[in-house]
């Protein structure tokens, strides 16, 4: 199901049904969490602050990567 949900959401033969989009959404999710805390790891080691003080997300993701 996940394959055939995938593929309608990429090259649509039709339209996604509910249960389809709720799963590429939430496979998208937790998808992008090792991803968004890879680039944090990334930016943090070459130093770049992207704002003063510390990131909104450092609590979350530094508990990920600790």
């Amino acid at each position: 199901m996940l394959a055939a949900a995938v593929k309608n959401a990429i090259a649509p033969a039709g339209s996604l049904t509910w249960a389809e989009a709720f799963l590429v959404s939430a496979v998208a999710t937790a998808g992008s969490l090792p991803l968004l805390a890879g680039v944090y790891v990334v930016k943090s080691a070459l130093g770049v602050n992207l704002m003063t003080g510390p990131s909104p997300l450092h609590d979350l993701l530094y508990s990920v990567v600790r």
